[in-house]
């Protein structure tokens, strides 16, 4: 046999989103971070998770959204904003995903609130892709994530049972809806699957 095919950059980023998840020994969803990668430790929000990952996979890739966001921290509506002006094509090792139903693992999925963001406030949310989509009997989009969340998405590691911990850093689906040129238009973040899709600009982005 061979030697294994070494894995594409996206897909060193998934795992390493996965191993954290995995073997995390605490989390909670906060704005102030506290990361203790040596003791497992992930006390943090959407962005700073995003942050740690990218800049410990993939450190160029992870300076590119540094200079291109214009701090020295980028929070989740620097991702959108950065996501959302990547070319079709790769540029600066980034590419944009239009087609929801082209979502990959180790994909970025952003969106913004606002178009003004308050400090202290949320100002958007950003997740990495576990695995392609599926279409549901509800004729939306399940994508399995890995993000750091206030609330558990469906199917989720974060929870009441016993063993679980009920925010910050897991993995579960959020359900997109899609326009009909295929972008992902809004999106159901929590359960129940009766509660309504929010309606806000989405953006894909890859590591190429």
């Amino acid at each position: 046999m061979g030697p294994e095919p070494e894995l594409s950059l996206a897909d060193q980023v998934a795992e390493q989103a996965e191993l954290i998840v995995n073997t995390l020994q605490q989390t909670d969803y906060q704005y102030t971070e506290n990361i203790d990668a040596g003791n497992g430790i992930y006390d943090c929000d959407c962005s700073q998770f995003a942050n740690f990952v990218l800049s410990q996979v993939a450190p160029d890739h992870y300076a590119t959204l540094v200079a291109a966001a214009g701090e020295p921290v980028p929070r989740a509506f620097d991702y959108y904003r950065f996501v959302s002006s990547l070319p079709a094509e790769a540029g600066d090792g980034w590419e944009q995903v239009q087609v929801l139903a082209d979502v990959a693992r180790g994909d970025l999925i952003a969106w913004q609130l606002f178009s003004q963001p308050e400090p202290g406030h949320d100002t958007g949310h950003v997740v990495f892709v576990a695995g392609p989509p599926t279409l549901t009997d509800q004729g939306s989009f399940a994508v399995r994530v890995y993000d750091s969340a206030i609330v558990p998405h469906f199917d989720d590691t974060r929870g009441d049972d016993p063993g679980q911990w009920p925010s910050g850093v897991g993995s579960g689906f959020i359900n997109f809806q899609a326009g009909d040129d295929g972008q992902p238009v809004a999106f159901q973040f929590s359960p129940p699957l009766s509660s309504p899709f929010t309606w806000l600009p989405i953006a894909i982005g890859r590591l190429a």
